[in-house]
């Protein structure tokens, strides 16, 4: 009997999933542990089982859907099975439960597009309003400019009879010689062309002109003082209108559309749980600088060492930073707890997590009881976690239930951060880059590698002082690196 195939929770936060795509077609005989599709959960690209067997007989769900757990995605049954009635009850609940922000193409760019911008020009009462176009054709122009005349010989008459006297237009004019460009807070980096007034100055135009051609010249953004009128006199609205149809266009550049990109998947999760964490956690920061020329030294060594033994394998600071964090866990179990209301767990196992950046967000993958591998095997461990995590082949169980986590941008070239908890965890390092800084040894100044440590603590489980310590009994570990191996 046909029957329809459930999208499933495929980790522990999983409540909506991507549909990345079908691993099985309709026509496909699947059993138990058959694998059909693949799901872009909260943390990775899981791989979807089906639980029936049979033939696949349809699929509802298409790639790019973003479904809730429980949406149907497809039908299973025995070859030839009448599903048209099974078939449009899926398709009707799927639709039901299909989440507004789905993103079939969450890749793609919306493009925005922008309307060419056109000067515009402030419609008065009383005068025509064939001559607010500036960008009519030629021969239509005809019409309008004896529109013009007749407005700007209403306004002749008006002035003669008020003997009102042309207000002049003070501008600093931009010449072809020596064109205004620097002025940032008009223009940026873009070349402003001669004819364009920037600000009032001294400069004032030879001829007189109308109101409105002032009104046309203000609209256009054109500066007065260098048109020439047509007659020698006085400034018109024609000359204006001439002018703006004969310029020269000014340099460009293109301006790339806004993108808008739907928040799903990690980035959805990364958002909801940082904020919970900030919100949440009182969180204060310590902030420690540390010589790293011993461990860089002892790295250099092993580094060495190991390619003389064809080890293919060679070991970084965070290496040994990890190590170094795991030894100091076990000598202050306050800094390895959890905040849970009515009561703080102090963890026995230390699980250290490792900030690893994909492109679509963030993940941690634990190294699990750090304290208790050999050095090299926890090495191993962590290139096999961050290569998984970047390819997003890791279960669940790899990246969920730390108990430490350590965050390191020195690769950016960061000096020191502040990294924000990973809830429930009670502390997170933030590791910075290696800065050649003064030292003092022995009243002797010397220059030295040096590496801000900032550790975040939960000050409702971390008092300052035990952090402090904490970081201390670190120190002590990197600047003496041999006590990491004994």
């Amino acid at each position: 009997m046909a029957r329809i195939i459930e999208l499933m929770q495929l980790s522990p936060t999983m409540k909506t999933g991507t549909f990345v795509r079908w691993v099985k077609k309709p026509g496909d005989a699947v059993k138990s542990d058959t694998i059909i599709a693949e799901i872009e959960t909260d943390k990775a690209i899981m791989e979807m089982m089906a639980f029936d067997e049979g033939i696949l007989l349809a699929t509802v769900a298409n790639e790019g859907d973003q479904l809730p757990v429980g949406a149907p995605i497809a039908i299973v049954g025995e070859i030839g099975e009448e599903i048209s009635e099974l078939l449009e009850k899926a398709r009707k609940k799927l639709n039901e439960m299909k989440s507004p922000s789905a993103v079939p193409t969450l890749q793609k760019e919306e493009k925005i597009e922008t309307p060419p911008v056109k000067p515009q020009i402030k419609k008065e009462e009383g005068w025509a309003p064939k001559t607010e176009e500036p960008t009519e054709e030629p021969k239509e122009f005809l019409q309008k400019t004896m529109t013009l005349e007749a407005i700007e010989s209403e306004e002749e008459s008006e002035i003669k009879t008020t003997k009102k006297v042309f207000d002049r237009i003070e501008v600093e004019v931009s010449d072809f010689q020596k064109p205004i460009i620097d002025r940032p807070a008009l223009n940026g980096d873009i070349s402003i062309p001669p004819y364009i007034s920037l600000a009032k100055s001294i400069t004032k135009s030879k001829y007189p002109a109308s109101p409105y051609a002032k009104k046309l010249a203000e609209n256009y953004g054109v500066d007065l003082s260098v048109i020439v009128p047509e007659d020698g006199k006085r400034i018109t609205a024609k000359d204006v209108e001439n002018f703006v149809k004969n310029r020269k266009a000014g340099p460009t550049k293109e301006i790339k559309p806004d993108r808008r990109i739907p928040v799903a998947g990690i980035r959805k999760i990364i958002a909801e749980r940082l904020y919970q964490s900030k919100a949440n956690i009182p969180h204060y920061y310590l902030t420690i600088d540390i010589e790293v020329d011993p461990v860089l030294e002892l790295r250099e060594k092993m580094n060495h060492d190991l390619a003389e033994m064809k080890e293919e394998i060679k070991l970084t600071l965070n290496d040994f930073i990890i190590r170094a964090v795991a030894k100091s866990l076990t000598k202050h179990p306050v800094v390895n707890s959890s905040w849970q209301g009515d009561t703080i767990i102090q963890y026995g196992r230390i699980d250290i997590g490792i900030a690893v950046a994909l492109d679509s967000g963030l993940i941690t993958p634990y190294v699990r009881n750090a304290d208790q591998l050999e050095f090299l095997e926890m090495v191993k461990q962590i290139r096999s976690l961050v290569k998984r995590a970047r390819e997003r082949k890791l279960k669940p169980e790899e990246y969920t239930n730390g108990t430490f986590t350590v965050s390191n941008l020195g690769m950016y070239g960061i000096k020191e951060f502040s990294a924000i908890i990973n809830e429930p965890e009670a502390a997170i390092m933030a590791v910075g880059t290696i800065q050649k800084k003064p030292i003092i040894k022995n009243d002797q100044i010397t220059v030295g590698n040096i590496v801000s440590i900032t550790l975040s603590c939960d000050h409702r489980v971390i008092d300052g002082a035990e952090g402090a310590s904490f970081l201390q009994t670190f120190k002590k570990y990197i600047e003496n690196p041999y006590l990491m191996f004994v």
